[in-house]
């Protein structure tokens, strides 16, 4: 099913993306422990993920998204810019 979907890139993260028929965005997260050992860091991940998509819905439509982290978190942490610039690929593109 995903692999009908859209994908966009970056440097950790990919987001794929598939229209829904509901008429709102929804968004799922993939942070893997096997990347992120600490429980600490793979929530903080998912909050600035949750957070970048919260202030982007409206530009976003009906449409599932699936956010993945590819590669670790370090050494340097992962951002709420850098999330939010996949988003914001996304939806320009």
């Amino acid at each position: 099913m995903l692999k009908e979907g859209r994908g966009t890139r970056a440097q950790r993260f990919v987001l794929l993306s598939l229209p829904n028929d509901l008429g709102y965005p929804r968004l799922a997260l993939v942070v893997s422990k096997r990347l992120v050992a600490r429980a600490v860091s793979r929530n903080r991940i998912r909050r600035l993920a949750r957070e970048a998509f919260r202030l982007r819905q409206h530009e976003l439509g009906g449409r599932d998204l699936v956010i993945r982290l590819t590669r670790p978190a370090t050494p340097d942490p992962v951002t709420f810019r850098e999330i939010d610039a996949i988003i914001e690929s996304h939806c320009n593109g």
